[in-house]
């Protein structure tokens, strides 16, 4: 069912598709399908209903927020409403790429952004750079921001239609590196990875910016089994790793903490940035109760990790997270936390993307569009921190801020931004 994400529990307005599978030609030349003289039909999927017990439904409600916004106080985008259509899709690969198709296919979206899984989203980027099947990708729909960090998606001759938005995971795996090189030289370092897409680049990209390649002792793809897992954490233990990079999802890390713990195990630990402090320390204390949270927080203190965002807590009073918040409370957002923060910068990019195409909103000016960003910063992006794209460079965020988590759950900026690309 079509419609909108379930937080405020209020819905945009759908069209039929009798109405609407026409591209009419607009303002300043002919437009591409999903424009209007009013407005311009954008497309996500998503775990909306939270049925694989995901939290994302709040990033697709962040964008609804934002795009309210941009509607009510800005006039919209080429003086055309934005209209995001959603679907649940479940958090699974067939249920992503059968909604997807019901969005291009039936509701004729001009774009579809946000996308969130690498496995998710492989099917879906397969059909979204070649519709047809038939090997030409001329007729691709743009796949704007996607909200995943593997690597693969840079890959403009396999996806020119994709865009990348949060860091790749190479590039986070190369900042904790140039951690490793600059400030823990001459430890011992392991590794213990997610067995994906997520995990080897996270494995590729420490293992070829590590100084001192004989110092990875223990590199480990995760099997999430408890036993399993405590075998892996005690083999990385006993090979003498010092320092640790984790290259896991919240619950997992919370465990590797757990159970380094209950062994006495204490090295300096480097958590990939998909591991927002706060989830770590709930998944960690077990709950979100106060001393639930500082048990969490006492477990991560001195570990370092990077982010690229505001922070919703330790930013709470800066100027840009006071109008992010006004913006959900006013046009029915979730709660303000990492997600929403995340939320509305990808919606700001699809802001500054359809600026781009005024004069003729089709669906390759809106690619070459998104090429064209360079130096773009959204209101919530940390200092320092900006999107550059090209046509050759579909990554977009590849400067990221290290940080070291503190007892109180604060953040600890550890030099400058590290850029790599």
């Amino acid at each position: 069912m079509l419609g909108t994400a379930a937080c405020g529990g209020k819905s945009e307005p759908v069209p039929s598709p009798a109405a609407t599978a026409t591209p009419v030609a607009g303002r300043g030349g002919p437009h591409g399908p999903g424009v209007t003289e009013t407005e311009i039909r954008l497309g996500m999927t998503n775990d909306l209903s939270g049925s694989a017990d995901t939290p994302y439904g709040l990033i697709t409600a962040a964008i609804h927020a934002y795009f309210r916004k941009v509607n009510t106080e800005d006039n919209g985008v080429c003086g055309r409403k934005i209209n995001l259509l959603t679907e649940d899709d479940h958090y699974t690969p067939q249920g992503a790429l059968e909604t997807t198709k019901t969005l291009v296919e039936q509701y004729q979206v001009l774009a579809m952004i946000g996308a969130l899984g690498t496995p998710v989203h492989m099917p879906v980027a397969a059909y979204l750079n070649d519709p047809n099947g038939d090997g030409n990708t001329a007729d691709g729909i743009p796949d704007l921001f996607v909200s995943t960090g593997w690597s693969g998606w840079g890959d403009v001759k396999k996806y020119p239609w994709t865009i990348g938005y949060i860091p790749d995971y190479v590039t986070d795996a190369r900042v904790l590196a140039r951690y490793l090189n600059d400030h823990l030289k001459d430890k011992k370092i392991g590794i213990l990875a997610q067995n994906d897409q997520f995990g080897n680049d996270y494995l590729r990209g420490v293992q070829e910016a590590v100084s001192n390649k004989d110092l990875v002792v223990s590199s480990q793809t995760v099997d999430p089994s408890p036993e399993s897992l405590r075998a892996q954490v005690l083999a990385t233990r006993d090979t003498g790793a010092e320092a640790v990079v984790l290259a896991l999802p919240p619950e997992v890390s919370a465990n590797v903490f757990k159970i380094a713990e209950a062994e006495h195990y204490t090295p300096k630990w480097l958590v990939s940035y998909v591991n927002s402090p706060s989830a770590l320390a709930r998944e960690i204390g077990g709950g979100t109760q106060a001393e639930q949270l500082i048990k969490g927080f006492e477990d991560l203190n001195g570990s370092i990790s990077t982010e690229y965002l505001l922070s919703a807590v330790d930013d709470a009073e800066a100027p840009p997270m006071k109008e992010h918040r006004r913006i959900m409370e006013t046009y029915s957002g979730p709660i303000v936390s990492t997600l929403t923060v995340y939320g509305q910068s990808l919606a700001e990019a699809v802001v500054e993307t359809l600026k781009r195409t005024c004069d003729s909103i089709t669906r390759e000016g809106v690619l070459h569009a998104a090429e064209s960003l360079r130096h773009f910063r959204s209101s919530l992006m940390l200092p320092g921190v900006e999107l550059n794209l090209g046509p050759n460079d579909h990554y977009a965020i590849q400067t990221l801020q290290p940080v070291e988590i503190q007892k109180d759950g604060t953040l600890k900026d550890l030099g400058d931004p590290v850029a790599v690309e």
